[in-house]
């Protein structure tokens, strides 16, 4: 029997994945979510979605990934203490490995701009060399190169996405908190590259629809900030003094690019500029 409407998978549904999910729905699809933490279950069922725990390193024979889907987005997150070459790396070359008898039309890798290592404010978009060997994003790169590489199909459209930021994830109530001044580096000068989350969420599911296998995607708003006047500014709202930071150090960090994304992918931000975003906070 047929279906009625395409299916779609979500690998690590967090705190972008949920908003991914929301709008996959909308859109029509029927969507399944994964997640390693079983706590989570019950949040992910709440939204409609089918809620299901994987465990990455049995990735190549979870029953989850034997399925047929139209879509798959993977976006599992390692945070502080994770994997991050199991999370970046090898996670998803066993995803596709394990959907390659069913492989789905697109398969979305969220990546960051973490993988630039550029730091002379240079402007940076999809050509530019991205060569980070900084911590995780050195995995993250490993992966998008990994996945480049790969026989196996559909070829990856990957999404690098910048800062995230939001609701339950606010700069302005960051800064309410002392140890996340204590916490806070990086030169005063350097640019910084943010995208609010719903805005980045409507990019992942344009790109479900409209983007290009092989492809790859900045996901920014395209008002790239120094690291002094966003915080200024955050700390202006919040009501509290401004966070002391480094001078310049000589980082000035890198200035990306979304042009690609608006043309191929064809959405219109909500939230075009740090400013408009922290003040709907």
């Amino acid at each position: 029997m047929e279906e009625l409407s395409p299916r779609a998978l979500i690998v690590g549904c967090g705190y972008l994945g949920k908003r991914v999910a929301t709008r996959l729905l909308a859109a029509g699809y029927t969507v399944t979510a994964t997640t390693r933490k079983r706590e989570r279950l019950e949040e992910l069922a709440d939204l409609g979605v089918g809620a299901e725990i994987l465990d990455l390193s049995n990735a190549a024979s979870a029953p989850t990934l034997k399925r047929r889907y139209a879509v798959v987005v993977y976006a599992v997150s390692a945070g502080r203490e994770g994997d991050g070459r199991l999370c970046y790396r090898e996670g998803p070359l066993m995803a596709l490995e394990a959907l390659k008898e069913r492989p789905p039309e697109k398969f979305l890798f969220v990546s960051s701009t973490g993988v630039y290592a550029q730091k002379d404010g240079a402007e940076v978009d999809e050509g530019s060399p991205a060569l980070s060997e900084a911590g995780n994003h050195t995995w993250i790169r490993s992966g998008e190169e990994a996945l480049r590489q790969t026989d196996l199909r559909p070829r990856a459209a990957i999404l690098r996405l910048g800062g995230l930021y939001g609701p339950a994830r606010s700069p302005i109530d960051w800064l309410s908190r002392p140890e996340f001044h204590k916490r806070l580096r990086g030169s005063a000068e350097a640019f910084m590259n943010w995208v609010h989350v719903d805005d980045a969420a409507a990019a992942v599911v344009a790109a479900a629809v409209r983007g290009r296998p092989g492809e790859v995607y900045l996901v920014v708003d395209g008002s790239p900030v120094r690291r002094r006047d966003f915080y200024a500014h955050a700390a202006r709202l919040a009501g509290v003094a401004p966070p002391a930071l480094e001078g310049n150090t000589g980082d000035l960090g890198k200035r990306c690019r979304n042009g690609k994304m608006l043309a191929e992918l064809g959405i219109v931000l909500r939230y075009p500029n740090y400013r408009v975003g922290l003040e709907s906070l």
